[in-house]
């Protein structure tokens, strides 16, 4: 295990091990599994493996911080939803269940892994290329979603903020202190009318005064109907403004 994880590792797969120690892979794979049942590490899923700490009290239920096991398990990866909306206090609520996106193929989108518990949706390798912010954490590199990013994919994909409702909040958070502007850009960039549909009802709805962000949102709106949130009751009432089903009532903060 020393010669394994002298690297400087927390993450190891079968290859690793073959590595270290000059073996087979089926050895390699042997050795892991009785390291596993001897509580030196913990499977994290077919053919990845984490290493538990000497002075862990409970081995079988150590797990390590679950942004780091995401992006172990699903690299290339960003964090979005009410994930990156927290790290930005966008929101002040928590969430269990940690958002991201990946490159990489998804089996599904609800997933449970060393006890976290992840919703995942795949992103083409472009959605990697633009909005992001990185930090280093345990000598691994995680990439965000900034502030406009997050509001965006939220619109997007309401869901990954935990409904069009919270979705509000992020939105009302962000143009607190951001540039409106920029979530023209990025709406832009990201190519789902929806997005726009649903930033100029809000706006509209929630009164605020940004009249060049609700233009900028009109000249975009796609054709078709959408609803306000595709998670949301069925049916709803028609704003063919915005082409929208508002399946979900949002109040504007202070209203009766």
């Amino acid at each position: 295990m020393a010669r394994v994880l002298a690297p400087g590792r927390t993450f190891l797969t079968p290859s690793d091990v073959a590595e270290a120690l000059d073996v087979d892979a089926k050895t390699a794979a042997k050795r892991l599994s009785r390291w596993a049942g001897q509580g030196w590490v913990r499977r994290v899923r077919r053919g990845l493996y984490i290493g538990v700490p000497v002075d862990a009290t409970n081995p079988a239920a150590w797990s390590e911080d679950a942004l780091l096991v995401a992006s172990a398990v699903w690299t290339p990866c960003y964090f979005t939803g009410w994930t990156a909306a927290h790290y930005w206090a966008l929101t002040e609520q928590v969430f269990r269940t940690t958002v991201l996106k990946t490159t990489e193929r998804v089996r599904s989108s609800s997933v449970q892994m060393l006890d976290h518990d992840y919703l995942v949706l795949h992103a083409g390798a472009d959605a990697l290329t633009w909005g992001l912010t990185s930090e280093w954490r345990g000598g691994t590199r995680l990439r965000f979603a900034d502030p406009a990013r997050t509001v965006v994919d939220v619109l997007d994909t309401p869901k990954l903020g935990g409904g069009i409702r919270h979705g509000v909040e992020v939105l009302t958070s962000y143009l607190d202190e951001h540039d409106p502007a920029t979530l023209i850009e990025y709406g832009d960039r990201l190519g789902n009318g929806a997005v726009f549909k649903r930033l100029g009802y809000l706006i509209e709805v929630l009164e605020l005064d940004l009249p060049d962000l609700i233009a900028a949102c009109q000249k975009r709106i796609s054709k078709g109907v959408s609803a306000l949130d595709p998670d949301g009751p069925q049916g709803g009432r028609r704003i063919m403004r915005w082409r929208l089903v508002v399946n979900v009532l949002i109040v504007r903060e202070g209203a009766s």
